[in-house]
């Protein structure tokens, strides 16, 4: 019986962690897709084009937050001693925002099938220079995978509890070592 109850009380503490993690990366995202939404109504106001789809930006952040998770899962960030922390950042920020993109795309196709519509227009849209914003939004994604990526490496890399205390309590490393 005990052993039934620390099995799920571990279970829900893993699920608590992932929630916690959704959540935080959705904020996260939440912001960087609402500035997104912020720039796009700023240009198409100035050529007097109403704008109004600020809540996709949430719903972006949603999607990509669960991706981003799929692929930490998929492909969990592993810092080697032999290799500097800025190759583990820059390979895995490459991989996941690839993953990213292929999700989004299957679900762009999936929402394709279910709404009818073609499954080209859909995805990269059909005005022109649609191309170049979906590359675009490309390296936005990866300009904001990056910092996610390089605090799950530098806090694998040192510890969790010390890096959560160099980033939001003392900024000190090596200050239960001085106690």
């Amino acid at each position: 019986m005990s052993i039934f109850s620390s099995d799920q009380r571990s279970l829900k503490s893993k699920i608590g962690d992932e929630l916690k993690t959704l959540c935080v990366l959705t904020l996260y995202l939440g912001v960087f897709f609402s500035a997104l939404s912020y720039l796009k109504f700023a240009i198409l106001q100035k050529v007097d084009i109403p704008y109004v789809d600020f809540g996709l930006g949430l719903m972006r952040a949603i999607v990509c937050a669960k991706f981003m998770m799929i692929s930490k899962t998929l492909y969990p960030i592993k810092t080697t001693p032999n290799k500097p922390l800025l190759w583990h950042i820059v390979n895995r920020s490459l991989l996941y925002v690839l993953i990213v993109i292929v999700l989004n795309v299957l679900e762009e196709i999936l929402m394709a099938k279910i709404h009818g519509t073609q499954i080209i227009n859909t995805i990269i849209g059909v005005e022109a220079g649609t191309i170049n914003q979906f590359f675009a939004l490309v390296i936005l994604y990866w300009l904001a995978i990056i910092p996610y990526v390089a605090y799950s490496t530098v806090s694998q890399a040192i510890g969790g509890i010390k890096f959560y205390q160099l980033i939001f309590v003392n900024g000190n490393l090596h200050s239960e070592e001085k106690k």
